[in-house]
């Protein structure tokens, strides 16, 4: 080979590997298998969070927390001679608006009328009072549960709520749907207005006792919002079967409840032979339009 032949460049032909096999054929490299792998989780990952927030969210939207108080007991007419309408008042515990649909009270059998029947909202941390017209059941002494049928954002169910320690109110309900077929109970009749002006309203209150028993009424007080309401002495004793006149005298204590209110109604404590009870009772519309009358007198002269 001359000196001249030496420049020419070296040309070499294509470099394959040893065992003959194309570059098509080699293997994936690991990096793009675990990279893959890698993205594959990322996206399962992702969904499983979207899907456990989902149910997270759905869970605590179904949330429902109440808690029970006092139920106030009405006896006598419009009722028949065997129901009573019940007055359950419920704390919304829970963080989100609970729309309440009916209540059923163990120990008792709803009763559907004309009345009632409206369901009722309570926010977060609020006070309502929900009613229901019930007959006993004789057969089941109520533990003082309830069933409430309530709507969330996630649907409609059923939520048990537990009794309160002595309830005086419900068993003396139940006594009186069992022990009496007549009925039983205090209830306030046709109320009188005997005079009324600025300074207040005087009103009788006739008090029945629809129990077979006698009864001694110990106090009553207004549970009607803006007003106080001042008493003859007490206690007074009612037989059975019978009517005392209580003369009561109304004020106004405060005229933005009082401008608010929209039922009159006051609670009577009364004692027997078995226990001492209280009784919410509404009272009738010539006492509501009286009421009216002195609030717009009080507060708006």
């Amino acid at each position: 080979m001359t000196e001249d032949d030496r420049t020419e460049p070296l040309v070499l032909g294509p470099v394959r590997p040893s065992d003959g096999q194309d570059d098509t054929d080699r293997a994936t490299p690991a990096w793009q298998r675990w990279g893959g792998l890698g993205a594959a989780l990322v996206v399962g990952a992702v969904v499983g969070i979207v899907a456990n927030n989902a149910r997270n969210d759905a869970a605590e939207y179904g949330e429902v927390d109440l808690v029970r108080g006092t139920i106030d007991v009405e006896y006598g007419s419009p009722l028949s001679s065997n129901a009573q309408r019940l007055y359950v008042n419920l704390v919304n515990s829970g963080p989100r608006e609970v729309e309440i649909l009916a209540i059923d009270v163990d120990g008792f059998t709803t009763v559907t009328g004309d009345e009632g029947g409206d369901t009722v909202t309570a926010e977060p941390g609020e006070w309502v009072r929900v009613e229901t017209n019930v007959e006993a059941d004789c057969d089941t002494r109520p533990p003082g549960t309830l069933q409430v049928h309530v709507r969330t954002g996630s649907g409609e169910q059923n939520v048990v709520v537990a009794g309160q320690p002595g309830d005086d109110q419900l068993i003396w309900a139940w006594q009186g749907g069992c022990d009496s077929s007549a009925g039983t109970g205090v209830f306030i009749g046709d109320t009188r207005t005997i005079e009324a002006d600025a300074s207040g309203a005087r009103i009788m209150l006739p008090v029945t006792n629809g129990a077979q028993e006698p009864l001694t009424v110990t106090a009553m007080e207004t549970t009607t919002p803006g007003f106080a309401m001042q008493t003859d002495p007490l206690p007074v004793d009612v037989e059975a079967g019978g009517t005392v006149q209580v003369e009561t005298l109304w004020t106004v204590t405060d005229c933005e409840a009082a401008a608010r209110f929209s039922e009159a109604t006051v609670a009577v404590n009364i004692h027997n032979e078995s226990m001492d009870t209280r009784v919410s009772q509404p009272l009738d519309n010539p006492t509501l339009i009286e009421l009216v009358r002195l609030a717009v007198r009080v507060c708006e002269t």
